[in-house]
């Protein structure tokens, strides 16, 4: 597989009665995808596009979109999805840094006389063949532009379970570069790939439904594998394999699906086209520590310490065919990140990671403020940038539970409002809070644990917390009697002077006594002291 256009081609007239795309109620086979993506073909010739330049797909997630994609590569031309509901102000900065010369916006009709068109340019393997938009430490995102190679020599690799008898979901964001895994690993393979709209996404029965209808290959987020596994693990039992990524696996949640069929961890960031290195998981077998793999076909990851040398941790390099051009209009941002080591052209990851003694790669953590929320990959400075251009004196953004929180040292009645014009839904905080002051660390960083202690936690959080304190190991909820634990006077005495510390109030020893659980003694202590916005 040499040509990302040739192969698709081949694939679309040895498969022509083939379905190539199901939805819930209708399909398109390999055929008919070639007549629709030929009416788009048309149309983008009509508007005068032609190689190398880029073109923008507004459309929802659907065989006419996928359809778009395939008629912008018939062009020589490179796509960009931009998600209609981005801010307009986003969708702008988005089209002016990567010249957007036309875009796809129309649901078009088949038309069966172009089913036969099969004769169009030649496309090099160096050449541009779509660009991600990922956040960056200001408030221009970053366009991460991905070259024909990237593609197809992630499609070599066997472990991903990619062929013609078989079927794989679609289900991601079209402006998720996972959707390349679904979309051109189907279409590139000869498979069927079956497209699950947001509504049947969001109810655990209709997936099944859908997977038991002879979905093989499924990829999906972490957080969604999460949560389905812990609704009905069984409902992957036949599955050949799915393949999960976006953020770090859990432990207890891969165990429990290898009962049921075999897990890929699936790890990389963008810059290096969706994945770096492949964990399989075989079903059956039991997991005592997530690994993120080895190297995906066509891949060379190098663990570099602080010094500039190989070893054994430290933070993830990644080389070969998959590597990004670079940051497309971002020549400087591309120059950090995008460099040349002991000879070799790399990606500075900023993920540090350690070699186990399997010599596979495990993941430890990040280096920089980028954290992955729900699959998207956010930059928390992104977020800071664009509320301090909001007249915000001083403000810190953070993740606790997989939520991004917010403090701002200006009060701002209006900012939740503002953000939610100026960034994505998946950047939005889910709580700002006013604080007189960021607090800082001994050694003069923003203590954010201190900040999440103080002014996120909820109240009964709190409450728990010191209670928890002084009776360690024992199982409490809201209604717990503290009495029932077997505590003594003088601990009361603690929890009393403890709880007046923290929450700046007056309650005595008999108070304790009378509220007795955490329910009564936050209804006793009232509102708290803070002012808080909620989006």
């Amino acid at each position: 597989m040499n040509n990302i256009l040739s192969s698709l081609v081949g694939n679309m007239q040895t498969f022509r009665d083939k379905t190539a795309i199901t939805e819930s109620s209708r399909s398109i086979t390999y055929g008919g995808l070639n007549a629709l993506s030929n009416v788009y073909l048309r149309q983008l010739q009509e508007q005068g596009i032609q190689a190398h330049d880029v073109v923008a797909i507004e459309l929802e997630r659907s065989i006419e979109a996928i359809a778009a994609m395939v008629a912008v590569l018939k062009a020589g031309a490179a796509y960009t999805v931009i998600n209609k509901d981005y801010p307009d102000s986003r969708k702008q900065t988005m089209r002016s840094t990567i010249q957007v010369k036309a875009t796809i916006n129309e649901v078009l009709q088949p038309d069966p006389l172009l089913e036969d068109m099969w004769d169009f340019p030649a496309r090099s393997a160096e050449q541009l063949c779509y660009i991600v938009f990922t956040s960056g430490t200001t408030s221009t995102p970053k366009a991460v532009g991905i070259p024909d190679r990237g593609v197809l020599r992630l499609l070599g690799d066997e472990r991903l379970g990619l062929s013609p008898e078989k079927t794989i979901s679609h289900i991601s964001p079209l402006e998720f570069d996972a959707s390349i895994i679904e979309i051109w690993g189907g279409l590139l393979s000869g498979m069927t790939i079956s497209l699950l709209s947001k509504t049947e996404i969001l109810n655990i029965y209709h997936v099944e439904k859908r997977i038991s209808q002879g979905i093989d290959v499924m990829w999906i987020t972490c957080s969604l594998f999460n949560f389905w596994v812990d609704k009905k693990p069984e409902m992957f039992r036949s599955l050949s394999r799915v393949i999960v990524g976006g953020e770090q696996l859990s432990l207890s949640h891969v165990n429990e699906v290898l009962k049921y069929t075999t897990v890929v961890n699936g790890y990389g960031p963008t810059e290096n086209t969706v994945f770096t290195t492949l964990d399989v998981m075989e079903q059956g077998s039991v997991m005592k520590e997530i690994a993120i793999g080895t190297p995906v076909h066509g891949t060379q990851t190098f663990i570099v310490n602080e010094s500039g040398e190989s070893a054994a941790e430290g933070e993830l390099y990644a080389g070969g065919q998959g590597v990004a051009i670079g940051y497309l209009g971002n020549p400087e941002k591309t120059n950090e990140a995008f460099i040349r080591w002991q000879g070799r052209d790399v990606y500075k990851t900023g993920d540090l990671v350690r070699l186990n003694e399997e010599g596979k790669i495990v993941y430890l953590g990040r280096k920089d403020t980028q954290v992955k929320i729900n699959g998207y990959r956010i930059d928390l400075q992104e977020i800071e940038y664009t509320v301090r251009a909001q007249g915000i004196r001083n403000c810190h953004a953070f993740v606790r539970e997989k939520k991004i929180y917010l403090a701002i040292t200006t009060r701002s009645e209006q900012l939740g409002q503002v953000l939610k014009q100026l960034l994505p839904m998946y950047m939005l905080p889910s709580r700002i809070v006013y604080v007189q002051e960021i607090p800082l660390t001994a050694n003069g960083k923003t203590d954010t644990r201190t900040l999440y202690e103080q002014h996120f936690l909820s109240k009964n959080k709190k409450l728990a917390q010191i209670l928890q304190q002084y009776l360690p190991g024992a199982a409490l909820n809201e209604q717990t009697n503290i009495f029932e634990q077997g505590i003594d006077s003088v601990t009361v005495w603690e929890i009393a002077r403890e709880i007046n510390q923290r929450f700046n109030a007056d309650i005595s020893f008999f108070d304790v006594f009378e509220h007795p659980s955490i329910e009564q003694l936050s209804s006793m202590l009232g509102e708290e002291s803070y002012a808080a916005n909620y989006l």
